[in-house]
C-alpha cells in the first residue's frame, strides 16, 4: 500500500548559509525537457537571468572545440545541467549512447565551466545510481544508471555542486508514454488493461515535477558548501496498487488488471530519506503526495495548459523558493 516511509539513516549533513534573494544568472541544458521547461520557467517567474544550451548540441559540441559552450558559461552563477538521454525516451539505446550524452557531454560542460567561471553546477542524476552494485544484471535503466553515476564522479571532481538524485517524475506535462502513472491514466482513459507484474506489492517513489524543479531552483540559488549528493523524492513509497487504485479515484474510471509473472529487472529501491535534502537545500516536498500528483497529471491531460495558468513563483525572505497553486473554479488544480 502506499505509505511506507523512508527509514531514519544516521549521520549529519552540514547545513550551508541562505541563497539570495537578488536575480542569479543561470544556464540550463535540456531546458526543452519536461523537467527543463519547469526548471526554466521557474527561473524566469523569480526574475533570474536564464540561459538555454540545447542538449542535442551539448552532445555534438564533443566533436568541436565547444566555443559557444565557453562563451555560454562565462558569465553565469550556476549551471543547471539537465540534458540527458533516458531510458524513457524511444528507441534501443547502448551502453555507448549513455556513455556518449551522458557522460562525455558532461564531462565537455564541466571543462568549459572550470576553465571560465567556476561556477555553481547542479547535475540532475536519478535515483537509480544508489541502487547500484555488482549484480551482474544488464539492462537499459542499469546502463542508464551507470552512466549517470560516472557523469557524478565528474561533477564530484569539479568540486562544486550538487547532484540531485530524482526519483520516479510524474505530474503536469508527463508525456503519456512515459512512466508508471501515465500508463495507468493512459489504461483508464482507453479502458484498457494494466499490466502487473507479480503481486502489485512492488513499491516506488514518485516525485512530483514541481517539487523536482523547486529541488533545482534552490540548488542553484543557495550557496552550497563543496560537493553534495543528495536524493529528492517524496519520502513515502507507492505500490502499483496504489496508483491504480489512485487512478481509479481520480477518473473515477475503472483500471483493469491484466497479472503477469514477477519481472527480474524490478526497481526495488527503500523510500527517500528527506533529511539530507532539507538540511543541503532547505527543500521538502509540497505536491508529490500520490493522490496530488496523479490528480495534477489527470487534470493537465484533460486541459493542457491549465496547471501552469495557476501557479505562482515566489522568494521567501531567506531567497528560498516557494510555489503557490491556486484552485481553479472546478477545484482542480
Amino acid at each position: 500500500m502506499s505509505g511506507r516511509r523512508a527509514p531514519e539513516a544516521p549521520g549529519r549533513v552540514p547545513a550551508v548559509a541562505a541563497g539570495p534573494t537578488r536575480p542569479v544568472r543561470v544556464l540550463v541544458t535540456g531546458a526543452t525537457g519536461f523537467l527543463g521547461r519547469w526548471v526554466t520557467e521557474a527561473f524566469a517567474a523569480l526574475g533570474d537571468h536564464v540561459t538555454t544550451f540545447p542538449g542535442r548540441e551539448l552532445g555534438m559540441a564533443a566533436a568541436g572545440p565547444g566555443r559557444a559552450l565557453r562563451r555560454a558559461v562565462a558569465e553565469v552563477d550556476a549551471v543547471c545541467h539537465l540534458a540527458a538521454v533516458t531510458p524513457l525516451q524511444p528507441g534501443p539505446r547502448a551502453a555507448r549512447t549513455y556513455a556518449r550524452c551522458n557522460v562525455d557531454a558532461t564531462r565537455l560542460l564541466l571543462d568549459a565551466v572550470a576553465g571560465t567561471s567556476r561556477c555553481r553546477v547542479v547535475f540532475a542524476s536519478t535515483a537509480m545510481v544508489a541502487g547500484l552494485g555488482p549484480t551482474g544484471r544488464h539492462s537499459d535503466r542499469v546502463a542508464y544508471a551507470e552512466s549517470k553515476r560516472a557523469a557524478e564522479e565528474l561533477v564530484e571532481r569539479y568540486g562544486f555542486g550538487v547532484s540531485l538524485r530524482l526519483n520516479a517524475l510524474g505530474g503536469p506535462r508527463t508525456p503519456t508514454d512515459r512512466g508508471i502513472v501515465a500508463a495507468a491514466l493512459r489504461a483508464a482513459a482507453e479502458d484498457r488493461p494494466f499490466d502487473v507484474y507479480g503481486d502489485g506489492s512492488s513499491g516506488r517513489d514518485y516525485l512530483h515535477v514541481l517539487d523536482a524543479a523547486r529541488a533545482v531552483v534552490c540548488a542553484a540559488r543557495r550557496p552550497v558548501a563543496g560537493y553534495q549528493a543528495v536524493e529528492i523524492g517524496s519520502g513515502r513509497l507507492s505500490t502499483i496498487d496504489a496508483v491504480l487504485t489512485t487512478v481509479e479515484r481520480v477518473t473515477r474510471r475503472r483500471v483493469q488488471r491484466r497479472h503477469l509473472p514477477e519481472r527480474a529487472d524490478v526497481d526495488d529501491r527503500p523510500a527517500c530519506d528527506l533529511r539530507p535534502a532539507r538540511a543541503v537545500l532547505d527543500w521538502s516536498p509540497r505536491r508529490s503526495a500520490l493522490a496530488t500528483l496523479v490528480g495534477d497529471q489527470w487534470a493537465e491531460q484533460q486541459e493542457p495548459g491549465s496547471f501552469s495558468a495557476c501557479l505562482r513563483w515566489a522568494l521567501d525572505p531567506s531567497g528560498r523558493p516557494l510555489t503557490v497553486v491556486t484552485p481553479r473554479a472546478g477545484g482542480r488544480p
